[in-house]
């Protein structure tokens, strides 16, 4: 008897801590559906291109909710996405890969473009705000950054994009920012999808944020590798 209740109570911490040896959760609901964003050993250079070392380990979000309907899209030839976050120093730094059959971007108004639109709630209120949403035309330079926003970078012809958020203290081990990311696919002036990393039933009518929360769990046997990458890149 004891032993089944050791047992028990053994699997019942390793599914508890699993979530965030995942990188990321899904699920039902917001309760059970968040982002782990890594301290990684050194920044990743926000110049658009993916190819830092700090992107291939983070397991990422992807973007296939749609924020319309509420259902859950598969992946097509027209459209798949996907995010991927870490941080370092008080800074958030984003990852951003679209793969879109038709870029909209010759239109005289955003709204007619494709997009991505992301929101952050660095104090954790829990609730969307018009302060803290961004939206980011697909692979144009931006004019004045509102902050938090530091810097956007577009490469590969606007097939994927850096960002990085400047956050001081509320950027450190176990705290917890509202986080959500969502992409206007247009095609010819007309919006077609709204298309999300969130839950399944979640639309863009929901006013709560699912979670994005700051971990740590360098691997020291990387750390010399970061480094070296770090200095090589900062070079060109």
């Amino acid at each position: 008897m004891k032993l089944n209740r050791y047992v028990f109570v053994t699997l019942s911490l390793f599914l508890i801590a699993m979530p965030y040896a995942l990188g990321h959760v899904t699920g039902a609901s917001l309760q059970n559906f968040q982002y782990n964003a890594d301290l990684v050993a050194v920044a990743p250079i926000v110049d658009g291109y993916l190819d830092d070392p700090v992107w291939e380990k983070v397991i990422p979000g992807k973007l296939d909710q749609d924020l319309i309907s509420g259902d859950h899209l598969p992946e097509s030839p027209d459209f798949s996405g996907s995010f991927a976050a870490v941080w370092r120093n008080g800074f958030l730094y984003v990852a951003i890969k679209i793969l879109d059959d038709q870029f909209e971007t010759h239109q005289k108004k955003l709204a007619r473009e494709d997009h991505i639109i992301l929101h952050i709630d660095p104090h954790h209120s829990g609730r969307k705000d018009a302060l803290y949403r961004f939206e980011i035309p697909i692979h144009k330079e931006m004019g004045t950054l509102k902050s938090p926003l530091t810097r956007v970078a577009w490469g590969n012809d606007g097939q994927t994009c850096e960002l990085s958020f400047r956050l001081d203290d509320l950027a450190r081990k176990g705290n917890v920012i509202g986080f959500d990311i969502a992409y206007n696919d247009v095609d010819n002036g007309q919006l077609q999808h709204k298309i999300g990393w969130a839950p399944e039933g979640y639309t863009e009518e929901d006013e709560f944020l699912p979670d994005l929360i700051f971990t740590a769990r360098i691997e020291p046997n990387q750390q010399q590798k970061l480094v070296q990458w770090g200095h090589i890149k900062s070079l060109y």
